[in-house]
């Protein structure tokens, strides 16, 4: 069973507006309201590609319902801790094409609630994978935000595979326990190895070295242009870019590469071929408020080009 672990979900307001006067009275022309979250959307992907999957986390009050009420008309597993404060609103400024995200920062979890989590995540085993996605909510007692680490403890005593999407803060120590995937962009890369990457190949150098750091393999975006892979066989590889009309969702794109990936590694163990899904899922969600369904993913697949870098 996969697992996806969401520790700081919300409820995502995404508001279309023509014009944007600071200061003054706005008006919207267009709103939609979704759940959101990395690893929460990674099982509404693989819902979509017919994945089952158990999505976990933390979840209060009306905007927790509202998540998993959401969840649950797509029939999609749930088994959320419930805390007592209420989740968080992100709110989506569209404009011109351009988003502009202003995020909460979540509800304060408490110790007992962390506790109930991980003893949750103690039941895998092998043969499971945990996914791990998205920021730490604030932690009432400090010594509960390695909550990360203490996942991967769990998985690797249970011999469960993991995956992480994860603030560039806290990656260093998973990517030493061997995840078999990372997705990092490059300011994340930047940030973990203090160093600027101003080309393809700084990119091929620093991807290849969180391979060396003990992922088993890496996916490592930049921008709208295209994304890298690296993987333990040493090569790198790196996707042609792909035209998009309009792109109205670079938000969720990671979220639906890692859905992409894994769905297809699960039912293939074709690392190259879950490279390609993992970009046409990415790609069709550049194109989509939402996330993709099936049939838009499928789309894109033949459009997608391969090309080993080093």
């Amino acid at each position: 069973m996969i697992y996806t672990v969401t520790l700081n979900p919300s409820v995502d307001v995404i508001l279309e507006v023509k014009n944007l006067n600071i200061g003054d009275k706005n008006h919207v022309s267009d709103e939609f309201t979704l759940p959101g979250g990395k690893a929460l959307n990674v099982s509404r992907v693989l819902s979509q590609l017919k994945i089952p999957t158990i999505a976990t986390g933390f979840t209060g009050g009306h905007q927790g319902r509202f998540i998993e009420e959401w969840l649950d008309k797509e029939n999609i597993m749930t088994d959320f801790v419930n805390i007592e404060e209420e989740n968080r609103t992100n709110i989506k400024l569209l404009l011109d094409n351009e988003e502009t995200t202003i995020n909460s920062k979540g509800p304060n979890i408490s110790h007992y609630e962390v506790d109930e989590l991980l003893y949750y995540l103690s039941r895998v085993g092998e043969g499971d994978t945990i996914v791990m996605g998205g920021s730490v909510p604030p932690m009432e007692e400090k010594s509960d935000k390695d909550i990360y680490s203490r996942m991967v403890s769990i998985a690797k005593a249970n011999k469960a595979q993991f995956i992480a999407d994860i603030p560039a803060e806290y990656l260093p120590d998973v990517i030493k326990e061997g995840p078999i995937l990372v997705k990092p962009n490059i300011e994340d890369l930047m940030e973990i190895f203090g160093t600027k990457i101003e080309t393809i190949e700084d990119m091929d150098k620093y991807g290849k070295k969180i391979i060396e750091m003990g992922a088993q393999n890496a996916i490592v975006s930049y921008g709208k242009k295209g994304s890298m892979f690296f993987c333990q066989d040493g090569h790198s590889y790196i996707s042609e870019e792909i035209h998009i009309n309009e792109v109205v969702n670079s938000v969720a794109c990671r979220d639906s590469m890692i859905g992409g990936f894994i769905g297809t590694l699960v039912r293939s163990s074709d690392y190259l071929e879950a490279y390609k899904v993992a970009i046409a899922a990415a790609t069709a969600t550049a194109e989509v408020l939402d996330l993709p369904t099936r049939e838009e993913i499928e789309k894109i697949i033949p459009k997608v080009v391969i090309n080993q870098f080093s």
